[in-house]
C-alpha cells in the first residue's frame, strides 16, 4: 500500500520537477505545476496544501478505490486517472478549473459529482469494468451543468444502448461511442440534428453500423462532420451523397404522385358502385326530359337481363330492321332518328 503524501513527492519527484539541496519542501510544493506519479502503486491520497499550483496530475495505473483531499488543486486542469479501481467520482469541488479528466478502465457507474466542474471541456470514460449485464449511467443533473462547456466524450465499451442521455450537449464537437450495443440508427440520425457542432463521430463496433447505407446517412443528415469512424470526409464525398439524396427524394415524389393519380382513376372506371350510380342519375335526367328517348332504351337494356344480346334493339320501337339482304348475311340495324345514331357512335 502507498499513500500519496507530501514527503513522498518531495523524495521521488524527477526531471525538471526535481527538488533542489538548498530548497525547503514547502516551497518546492509550492511551484509544482506537474504531479507524475503513474503506475507507483498508489491506493490513497494526503492532503498536500502546499500544491495549489499544479495544473496536471498523472495518477494512471494505480490502484485508487476513491477519490479524497482533492481540494487543495483549486488550479488544476487535466487529471488521469486511467486504469485504476475507482467506483464513484467525488470530491470534484475543488476542481473548479478541471478542463480535462481521465477515466478509462475503472469501475464507474455513474457520471456524476461534478456539478461545479464548469470549465470542463473533455471526459474520457471509456471500458468501465462494469457488472455483468449493466450498462454506463448519466446523472441529469450533472449533464445538464456540463451541457455549455462539454465538448469531447468518450464512452465507448460501456454496454450503452441509447444516446439519448447526451441529447443536451450542445457544444459537443467529438463524440465516441464504439463498441456498445447501439442499434436505433434513425434515433442516432435526429441527435445529429441536436448537435451542430459535432465534428468527429465513432460509432464503429455497433449493431447499428450493419444497416444498409449507415455512413452515407449520417453523411448527408450532418454536414458539420469531418471524421466517421475513422475515416475523413471530404466535400466532393458529402456534395456526391447529397446529390444522390435529393434524385432519390424526387424520385420518390414522382412515384408517388403516380400511385396516387392511378388510385384515384381507377376508383372510378374499376368501382361497380360507381357506374351503376351513373346509371341511375342518366335515368333520372331521361324522366325529366333531358336525355333524348333512345337513351331510356340503352339504360333499360342496361339495367335488365337478357338471353339474346340483340333482343333489346329488335323489341325497341325506336329502331327500324329492313328486310334481309341475301347478300348480306347478318342484317343492318340502322337507327331512325339521326341524333341519337350521332350520340352511339
Amino acid at each position: 500500500m502507498v499513500k500519496l503524501t507530501a514527503d513522498l513527492i518531495a523524495k521521488q519527484a524527477l526531471g525538471h520537477n526535481k527538488r533542489r539541496a538548498d530548497e525547503s519542501v514547502e516551497h518546492y510544493l509550492s511551484r509544482l505545476t506537474h504531479l507524475p506519479f503513474q503506475n507507483r502503486g498508489i491506493d490513497s491520497i494526503d492532503p498536500i496544501p502546499p500544491c495549489r499550483q499544479l495544473t496536471v496530475i498523472y495518477l494512471y495505473d494505480n490502484t485508487l478505490s476513491k477519490l479524497e483531499n482533492f481540494n487543495f488543486a483549486e488550479n488544476l486542469t487535466h487529471l488521469y486517472l486511467q486504469n485504476n479501481r475507482l467506483q464513484k467520482l467525488e470530491h470534484f469541488d475543488g476542481c473548479p478549473k478541471l478542463q480535462k479528466l481521465y477515466l478509462g478502465g475503472n469501475q464507474i457507474q455513474v457520471i456524476e459529482g461534478l456539478d461545479s466542474c464548469m470549465n470542463l471541456k473533455e471526459i474520457y470514460i471509456e471500458n468501465q469494468r462494469l457488472p455483468e449485464g449493466e450498462k454506463l449511467v448519466f446523472d441529469p443533473r450533472t449533464l445538464q451543468c456540463l451541457a455549455r462547456v462539454l465538448e469531447n466524450i468518450n464512452v465507448s465499451g460501456n454496454n450503452l444502448d441509447s444516446l439519448v442521455e447526451l441529447s443536451c450537449l450542445e457544444k459537443l464537437e467529438e463524440l465516441t461511442a464504439s463498441n456498445n450495443n447501439l442499434e436505433n440508427l434513425r434515433e442516432l440520425i435526429q441527435l445529429l440534428s441536436v448537435w451542430p457542432r459535432l465534428k468527429r463521430l465513432d460509432t464503429s463496433r455497433n449493431p447499428m453500423c450493419t444497416r444498409a447505407r449507415y455512413r452515407e446517412r449520417l453523411i448527408v443528415v450532418s454536414t458539420t462532420l469531418e471524421m466517421l469512424d475513422g475515416k475523413q470526409i471530404t466535400d466532393n464525398s458529402r456534395q456526391f451523397l447529397m446529390s444522390w439524396k435529393a434524385s432519390r427524394e424526387a424520385q420518390q415524389i414522382r412515384e408517388k404522385s403516380k400511385a396516387d393519380l392511378y388510385d384515384r382513376s381507377g376508383d372510378y372506371t374499376n368501382n361497380g358502385n360507381y357506374r351503376r350510380s351513373i346509371m341511375k342519375a342518366d335515368l333520372g335526367l331521361v324522366k325529366k326530359g333531358q336525355f333524348p328517348m333512345a337513351l331510356v332504351e340503352n339504360a333499360h337494356r342496361k339495367m335488365t337481363p337478357r338471353t339474346n344480346k340483340f333482343s333489346g334493339f329488335f323489341a325497341s320501337n325506336s329502331f327500324h330492321n329492313p328486310e334481309p339482304n341475301n347478300s348480306h348475311p347478318n342484317p343492318i340495324i340502322t337507327f331512325q332518328d339521326p341524333s341519337t345514331q350521332t350520340f352511339f357512335k
